[in-house]
Formats: structure tokens, C-alpha cells, sequence
């Protein structure tokens, strides 16, 4: 008898050391930070909708104000969530194609519902009748628990720090 419940107590007890791992502030933001990327991306003939949908889906992520850095430029400014949004979809829009993902993502948990990630970001991008291009820029990235949000996309994106090439 005593077998039988330690042979259910076993996978129970795995089941929950995978749910707190999975749900773990880091996982939710890496998997958010991968959304992220996903959303980003652009192919050859994509419709219209499909581009809302996903910038859509970007606009939840974002804090209402995000603080954009370009160190190399001297640049930091704080911009509204609908402006980034619009900054998105004209960056978008200039490639026929884009491919963008994250290498080597670190993310780091300072104090209790702030955190940090960073990445070096994988942008593959084509003009029409141009070369594929190929950029590895570091970014940075703090993120704000959303404490009135419940499940789901918990962190919001408060501060971004991208490199000079990203933005060109």
C-alpha cells in the first residue's frame, strides 16, 4: 500500500517542480521576449491583418510610457506606447522580409517585480531587390511587473536600450 502512494506522489511531485519552474518570473519573461520576437518578424506577403494582429499583441507588452536609449547616439527619450507602436509598423514596413531573434538571453531579477534581459539580437532584414542583411546588436531590456494584470503577459517593457544599426 505505502508503494502505491509513493509511486503517485513521485510524478505529482515532479508535476509541481515543473509548474514552478515554468511559471517562474524568468520562463514567463523569456517567453514573453520570445512573443516579442516572433511578433516582430515580417514575411514576403504579409497581409495587412496579420501585420495589426501582431503589433497588436507588441502593444500589450509595452508599458503605456517606454523609455527608448541609442547610446551611440546620445539619444534617450521617453515615448507613448502608440508611438513606438507607429515606429514599429513604418521599421516594418521599409523590409520585405524580417527575421528577428535573440541569442545569448540573460535575464536577471534585481528586486521584487522589476527585471532586466539582455541579448544579442539576430536581425535579418531584405530590402526589395536588395542583398539579405545580417546584424548581431546587443540590446538591453527592464521590465515592470504589471501587478493589476493576472496571468497571462505579467511583465511590461518599460525601458529599451537597442544600438545605432537596429534603428537605421
Amino acid at each position: 500500500m505505502k508503494n502505491k502512494y509513493i509511486l503517485l506522489a513521485i510524478p505529482a511531485l515532479l508535476l509541481l517542480i515543473w509548474l514552478g519552474w515554468y511559471f517562474s518570473d524568468k520562463q514567463v519573461i523569456k517567453r514573453q521576449l520570445n512573443e516579442l520576437t516572433w511578433n516582430l518578424n515580417k514575411e514576403k506577403e504579409e497581409a495587412t491583418l496579420e501585420t495589426a494582429l501582431k503589433l497588436r499583441e507588441i502593444k500589450f507588452m509595452l508599458a503605456p510610457d517606454i523609455r527608448a536609449v541609442v547610446s551611440e547616439r546620445n539619444y534617450s527619450e521617453i515615448l507613448p506606447r502608440d508611438m513606438l507602436i507607429r515606429y514599429l509598423m513604418y521599421y516594418r514596413d521599409r523590409y520585405e522580409t524580417l527575421t528577428v531573434s535573440f541569442e545569448n538571453l540573460l535575464i536577471e531579477l534585481p528586486a521584487k517585480g522589476e527585471a532586466t534581459a539582455s541579448a544579442t539580437v539576430l536581425v535579418q532584414r531584405k530590402k526589395q531587390q536588395n542583398d539579405l542583411e545580417e546584424l548581431r546588436e546587443p540590446v538591453e531590456f527592464f521590465l515592470k511587473k504589471d501587478k493589476e494584470q493576472k496571468g497571462g503577459r505579467d511583465w511590461r517593457l518599460v525601458e529599451a536600450k537597442v544600438s545605432a544599426a537596429l534603428v537605421e
